[in-house]
């Protein structure tokens, strides 16, 4: 696989009714869509976005939401509506254990630092860390209402949307001192967060706004940005492939494309076929358009199946420029 390809992309999209998933990176390149209706994370060529295979379907949870990889463990997590966070390995997708069964909501669980795992929960509405090895209860991180998805950030924080709360707080990763937190407008449903490498900080937000919404370093609003028809963004990414900025729609069902520097929408319908289903917002998992399933979110990952994915049909001339794994 090319160096210039970031070993393994993320797209953690959410698709039900004013939830979001999200996005991050680890190993690969192709793309994983969960859905909180058919229950099964699908796999799609991350240069493309032509459709591979299934991929897993959970075990004992239920209502797929965020999905993210680790960056060397070989280990993929899974967010749930109930259920607890699920384990999977990376490569086979073959089930490992669940985090926190009994919990609430638990949108996402993403690897720490030190290894452990981070898990947001709405029945007790904060942030715990789990022992990555035996699965128990080590910590609570933070607190924040309704925990959606989470990003460790450039600096090495932890950053936390809170869906019902309608504001980012960042805490330190380790000990979960607070750092900052900024508000989104008044109603707004906070689902994902990704940064920009222009240093610009992007948060999507369902509800009634339904909007991207872009703040520099010091958190001040710079301005907003939508994507063609949609009604309930959630994930968001920036593409290893293209470094374009990639946003799941739970409305439309689809990922939307965005240009990096003025966020012109380059293209409404990068997956091929549609997931299906009512998209509410953007995970890991999707779900087909024939039927109700919405996606949750997307997750890229770099895979030699990727160097046998057939390329769309419609244009893409930033296509070309990519390497793609081998």
């Amino acid at each position: 696989m090319s160096s210039s390809l970031p070993s393994l992309f993320l797209a953690r999209l959410s698709a039900l009714v004013a939830l979001s998933g999200g996005l991050a990176f680890a190993s690969g390149g192709d793309l994983f869509v969960t859905s909180d209706f058919s229950n099964i994370v699908r796999r799609y060529a991350g240069a493309t976005g032509a459709y591979q295979a299934n991929f897993l379907s959970p075990t004992g949870a239920s209502g797929q939401l965020g999905i993210h990889f680790g960056a060397t463990n070989n280990r993929v997590l899974v967010g749930h509506w109930s259920g607890g966070v699920e384990e999977y390995d990376a490569q086979t997708g073959a089930y490992i254990k669940t985090y926190n069964p009994t919990g609430g909501t638990q949108w996402a669980g993403i690897y720490g630092p030190n290894g452990n795992v981070l898990i947001g929960d709405w029945s007790t509405n904060d942030v715990r860390e789990y022992n990555s090895i035996t699965g128990a209860y080590v910590s609570t991180l933070t607190t924040v209402p309704a925990p959606a998805d989470m990003r460790i950030g450039p600096n090495g924080n932890l950053f936390i949307c809170s869906y019902q709360g309608s504001f980012v707080q960042e805490v330190n990763a380790t000990n979960g001192g607070f750092v900052s937190s900024w508000n989104q407008p008044v109603g707004a449903r906070t689902n994902d967060i990704a940064f920009n490498p222009n240093g610009e900080i992007l948060v999507t937000s369902s509800g009634p706004t339904n909007l991207v919404l872009r703040y520099d370093a010091a958190h001040t609003f710079l301005g907003s940005f939508a994507g063609t028809g949609w009604n309930i963004p959630h994930g968001i990414e920036i593409s290893p492939w293209s470094g374009r900025v990639l946003v799941v729609d739970g409305f439309t069902g689809q990922v939307h494309e965005f240009d990096p520097t003025n966020y012109t929408e380059l293209d409404p319908t990068f997956l091929a076929p549609a997931p299906g289903g009512k998209s509410t917002s953007p995970s890991a998992t999707t779900s087909r358009r024939s039927s109700t399933a919405r996606p949750r979110s997307t997750v890229w990952a770099a895979s030699p199946r990727s160097a046998g994915s057939a390329r769309r049909a419609r244009p893409r001339a930033w296509a070309s420029r990519c390497s793609r794994p081998t």
